[in-house]
């Protein structure tokens, strides 16, 4: 009996020694790999084509760059 209870007492120290590696994995990865925040630009339709793009690669007068050329 006193076996039994020695055997389960390590396996539950393990298994929380496991779990405490696992959390500390995750918080490590978490403070490393963090991307940077994306930055999103807003988009507006061309008035030739109706192509949508960044509203700063538009020409002032709302083209693209290809019905921009073809006027």
């Amino acid at each position: 009996m006193a076996f039994l209870i020695r055997v389960l007492l390590l396996a539950g120290i393990g298994w929380l020694l496991y779990r405490a590696y696992i959390r500390w994995q995750t918080t490590q990865n978490q403070h490393r790999g963090a991307p940077p925040p994306e930055k999103f630009e807003p988009m507006s339709r061309c008035t030739g084509c109706g192509l949508y793009l960044p509203s700063q690669s538009l020409s002032p007068s709302q083209r693209c760059g290809s019905c921009e050329q073809k006027r």
